[in-house]
């Protein structure tokens, strides 16, 4: 069976992959991973904003299809 999960990366876990394999020696991975860790520090203040609505309020917002009907599907 084919390992399909490099599919799933995005276009910066692909540039990421591909700087990671071109490593030589492990001083490149810990300067990469340095590197990396410096990237991440810069993303971590980006709040994922909270609303207070029922799963219900958000399905007639979003016209989304309730769970209900979804297990309805299933039973």
């Amino acid at each position: 069976m084919e390992d399909k999960s490099l599919e799933l990366l995005t276009e910066d876990g692909r540039k990421l992959y591909e700087e990671f394999k071109a490593c030589q020696n492990m001083d490149e991975i810990y300067a990469l991973m340095e590197k990396q860790n410096k990237l991440n520090e810069s993303c971590e203040n980006n709040d994922i904003p909270h609303y207070d609505m029922t799963l219900e309020e958000l399905c007639k917002k979003y016209n989304l299809v309730s769970h209900e009907e979804v297990w309805k599907g299933f039973i």
